[in-house]
Formats: C-alpha cells, structure tokens, sequence
C-alpha cells in the first residue's frame, strides 16, 4: 500500500495539545526497526532517496532533499527514515513541511524564525509516507506519523494534513483510523502520472484540551 505522496511546487509558552486516541494505541514497529534522522547523515539520505523513486509517482527534484540537509530545525526534524537491523537499510521514510502561520490564522502562538529552531504555530503538510511492501504490517507508517504528530505537539501547530490519491481506498481508510478528517471534495488534476489524477486532503486537526 502506498500512503501517500504530493508535489510540492524568548519562546511562547504552549498550550496542551490533544492527540487522537488511535495514534497512542497503534502497534509499536517490530523490535528490529528503529527510526533515525536524515538531515546529519548521507547514507540515510541516499536511502530516502532511492525508497522515493522507486515507490512513488512523483519526481522529487534535488531541492526537495537539499532543504532536509540546509534546514535541520524544520524540515530536518520532519524528515525520518524507518531502518531495519542487519543490514537491509532504509524500508520506510516520510517528510514534512512546516508552514508558518498567515496574517490572518487565528492561532494565538507566534512564528519564530526556523533558523533559530523554535518554529511556533502554524501547519505541517506531510508530502511523503511510504514503506517498502514486504514491511507493510509492522506499525513502521504508524511510527513515521507518530514521529509527526509529536513535533506538532512540541511545535503548537494548528493541523497536521495531506493528500491521498483519490482512489486509495485503503489508505484514506489508515488516515481515518488516526483521527484525520477526509474531505469531501476532489483536488483534480493533482496527481500528473495517475489516472484518474484527483486527491483527497486528510487533515488532523491539533485541539487543545
């Protein structure tokens, strides 16, 4: 199953954030995978690399990791790769974006300047989520959003969303079972190499208690 893929053309104090009950019970990943950063190593970053192109049907350019690499406080700290013990290497990836907060978001927590790596508010958009097939039912997805949904927590971010091919079917479905909302309506022509090209956007909305 692919999740999903898209194409990307003084500290506040911060408010508890609730996080959907289904994202605390998944199964945790097998005792042989653990996550790891990308941004501070080149191995790990080729592999992210190579599990993109070869399950994904979107052209990730160069700028798309070299911002993993330029910005470890944002986009680095949304980037992990799921990595299974002897010797297999990276079977799992997913990378976000932080979005500061616009003139008019209602959030009531400031915006800092990612280079000073406290980014505050805002929304984070997950253009990657996809695992190798034969590793498809050990929790590793679940794990990946996980990871996400705590830098959102830590974070103060307003939602945490994405878009899905409209016709996967199952992994709107995953979404659902973590607290995120399918919208109704169809983003067409989003998906250039699919057919039919549409998207859903599933969000998860970050409330405060």
């Amino acid at each position: 199953m692919l999740i999903h893929t898209t194409s990307p053309p003084s500290q506040p104090t911060l408010p508890p954030m609730t996080t959907p009950t289904a994202l605390l019970t998944s199964p945790p990943p097998n005792p042989k995978i653990h996550l790891t950063t990308v941004s501070d190593n080149p191995k790990n970053l080729e592999g992210l690399k190579r599990l993109n192109s070869l399950l994904l049907p979107v052209n990730y350019g160069t700028k798309f990791y070299q911002d993993i690499i330029r910005n470890p406080d944002t986009d680095g700290a949304l980037t992990r790769v799921a990595m299974w013990d002897g010797g297999v290497g990276v079977v799992g990836g997913v990378r976000g974006r932080w979005e500061p907060p616009s003139s008019s978001s209602s959030s009531s927590l400031s915006s800092s300047s990612p280079t000073d790596g406290t980014p505050r508010g805002g929304k984070i958009y997950l253009m990657t989520l996809c695992t190798l097939s034969p590793f498809r039912t050990l929790g590793i997805a679940a794990a990946l959003l996980q990871h996400i949904v705590a830098v959102a927590r830590e974070w103060g971010v307003e939602e945490v969303y994405a878009h899905v091919w409209v016709e996967n079917g199952e992994a709107l479905e995953w979404y659902r079972r973590r607290g995120f909302v399918v919208e109704e309506g169809v983003v067409e022509g989003y998906y250039r190499r699919l057919r039919p090209d549409g998207a859903r956007v599933v969000r998860l909305r970050m409330l405060g208690e």
